[in-house]
């Protein structure tokens, strides 16, 4: 119970430095010396290995890439690998997104799930570990990576480069109890080359592939701003979507809105490109527009099971193939999109590329292999699995178990790792959406979960 005890001393100070760390806007931006993600990722990598160091840990810088604190000094190596980078922010805020604002016990800002609040967690889980003079067999190291959100993950292989990953270890970056299993995760680019179109500009949505777009831009011209309106009042959204319309010069401007999510489960938002094409294509329109419009709904735009392109599939371990229209931009005469496919454990990639190659055979589409990560499996009876769920019984008193997800987390880059934490069973879904949170009760918790796990792996 001591370690508990510790935690519960260092709570005003883990509080305070996942606030600080969500001040520091750490979006992807142009690279610069010592700063390969951009200015903003690279001051949060310098400002929590500094933060670990004056917690009495050892620390590493990696080129900017990444960095690592740790704990101990001989025997096997435990990994914690947690991220620093965070998605842009987007629309549809209460509190500003890096404010770090405290609020009803609840801390709000972009990264307090994910990933800033879970990695910093571990750290004091670490601290007060050291604190409680327990003499760990296993050095335990909180890996601090800083490329995580674009799927590249170029910050892991700098560090697998310079230092190694160890064998074994977990991520602070879903959900609890345990995710054993992580689907595959393709990221495919469509593009073409369109005619000259009559009325269509331009249509544009979406910030990343691995999150479902908010917004969506549209242009038309040759048409009339109550044309438009009426087409409007008459097309049924369904709640949560909204429409904009407004004439700018000789062209009429509309926005759609939609519920932004996290694109591993695109059925948990609503995607405002895929609801922008089905309102135009329910327009009038020349035959190549119609035409184009009609395969894009048809193919793309419902399709969040892949049934469209004929992608879906399943399995016992991890449920269904999951697609995300993630990126969207039509542009004059050219057309791109960028797909995020989540697939079962027991699938090889290879198989759902060539079925996308087979639907789009005279489509007048190119396709692009962006990224691909291989499916990741530990199997539940696994001392790892079961040490872990043993520390979320214990801490919690609620049932552990473990199963599987679409998302892809780092765990995958451990030859045995597993997804742990933070979000609670019942809790809503707020990683990528506005106003992520995460309340001080959950912060506390989940450093006491970790620091039991750590304890159970290490002793």
């Amino acid at each position: 119970m001591r370690v508990q005890q510790k935690i519960e001393f260092l709570k005003d100070d883990l509080v305070k430095a996942v606030r600080e760390c969500i001040r520091i806007e750490s979006v992807k931006g142009v690279a610069e010396p010592g700063a390969p993600f951009g200015p903003g990722i690279s001051r949060a990598l310098t400002w929590t290995l500094g933060l670990g160091e004056s917690l009495g840990f050892k620390i590493k810088n990696v080129d900017g890439y990444a960095g690592h604190i740790e704990l101990g000094s001989a025997g096997e190596t435990i990994g914690i690998l947690g991220h620093l980078d965070v998605v842009p922010a987007g629309e549809g805020w209460t509190f500003p997104p890096f404010g770090g604002n405290l609020h009803e016990g609840r801390i709000y800002g972009r990264g307090a799930l994910d990933d800033k609040g879970p990695t910093l967690a571990a750290l004091f889980a670490m601290k007060a570990i050291m604190d409680s003079g327990y003499n760990l067999k296993k050095n335990v190291r909180l890996i601090l990576g800083t490329n995580e959100e674009s799927g590249e993950w170029e910050d892991l292989k700098r560090y697998e480069e310079q230092v190694g990953l160890p064998p074994t270890g977990f991520a602070p970056d879903a959900e609890f109890p345990l995710i054993h299993a992580e689907k595959g995760i393709l990221h495919l680019e469509l593009r073409k080359t369109l005619p000259q179109l009559r009325y269509i500009q331009e249509i544009r949505g979406g910030e990343r592939p691995n999150i479902v777009p908010g917004t969506c831009k549209i242009v038309l011209k040759e048409i009339s701003l109550s044309d438009i309106q009426a087409a409007l009042k008459h097309y049924h959204f369904p709640e949560g979507v909204t429409a904009e319309v407004k004439e700018a010069g000789k062209e009429i401007h509309i926005i759609v809105r939609g519920i932004s999510a996290h694109g591993s489960l695109p059925e948990k938002g609503k995607n405002a490109v895929a609801h922008a094409l089905q309102f135009l294509n329910s327009l009038s329109f020349d035959p190549a527009e119609q035409e184009l419009l009609g395969w894009l709904c048809e193919h793309l735009a419902w399709s969040y099971a892949g049934e469209g392109l004929g992608l879906a599939s399943q399995d016992e371990v991890s449920g269904k193939l999951s697609l995300n229209l993630g990126l969207f931009e039509l542009l004059h005469n050219h057309l791109s999109l960028v797909l995020d496919i989540r697939y079962p454990v027991t699938r090889k990639g290879e198989e759902f590329i060539e079925r996308v190659q087979a639907k789009l055979e005279g489509s007048g589409f190119s396709l692009k292999v962006l990224s691909h990560q291989n499916a990741h499996h530990v199997p539940k009876d696994s001392p790892l699995v079961q040490s872990l769920l043993k520390a979320y019984g214990e801490v919690t008193g609620f049932e552990p178990y473990a199963f599987a997800i679409g998302g892809g987390t780092y765990a995958k880059a451990l030859k045995e790792g597993v997804a742990f934490g933070p979000v609670f069973p019942g809790e809503p879904d707020l990683i990528h959406r506005a106003d992520e949170y995460i309340t001080v009760d959950h912060l506390m918790l989940t450093a006491q979960i970790y620091a039991e796990g750590i304890l159970n792996l290490g002793l």
